[in-house]
């Protein structure tokens, strides 16, 4: 008897995971759009990773507008090869972070810090304010930088970058 008034921890969180047999992924222009098994259509869906961040493709909160949550899915790898593509594309969209290889220049004027650095996808300039809140360090040899656009790079590990790279950084760690 005391056992039928329990519920799971997922129902208490109000957690509905999504399966291939409860909704369906497809694409309309540049985005997804899913439709549910019971008939319900979002024309535009946004994904993001709930945690941890470093499973890609497991944990996936999918969302409608106005951060309406539609379910998780639990696994990507739990659809057809179409849906996964479909699915780690916009991921891959949503969390694009250049890597730092190297940084070329580093200057300071007027409380603004001015960065020429080399990537994984070329070289890029970034504009800091407020350089020591700007650079978050994950760990001891890993760090990300946020730019006063909100846009990110990663360094992946700090002992891997040259000399001169490390030694303007550690002004800032």
């Amino acid at each position: 008897m005391e056992n039928e008034n329990r519920i799971t921890l997922d129902e208490a969180a109000g957690l509905s995971y999504l399966s291939p047999d409860m909704i369906t992924f497809s694409k309309k222009g540049d985005f997804p759009c899913a439709e549910m098994a019971d008939g319900r259509q979002y024309e535009r869906v946004w994904l993001h990773r709930v945690f941890p961040f470093d499973v890609k493709d497991e944990f996936i909160s999918v969302q409608a507008k106005d951060n309406e949550e539609i379910g998780i899915i639990r696994r990507i790898s739990d659809f057809d090869s179409e849906t996964a593509e479909i699915l780690n594309a916009e991921l891959e969209r949503k969390y694009f972070i250049p890597k730092i290889k190297r940084i070329i220049t580093l200057r300071e004027r007027r409380g603004f810090s001015y960065w020429k650095i080399e990537t994984d996808i070329g070289e890029m300039e970034l504009s800091l304010q407020d350089t020591y809140r700007s650079i978050t360090k994950i760990g001891e040899d890993r760090a990300f930088i946020t730019d006063i656009s909100g846009n990110r790079c990663e360094i992946e590990s700090i002992a891997a970058l040259d000399r001169k790279s490390q030694k303007k950084l550690e002004l800032y760690l």
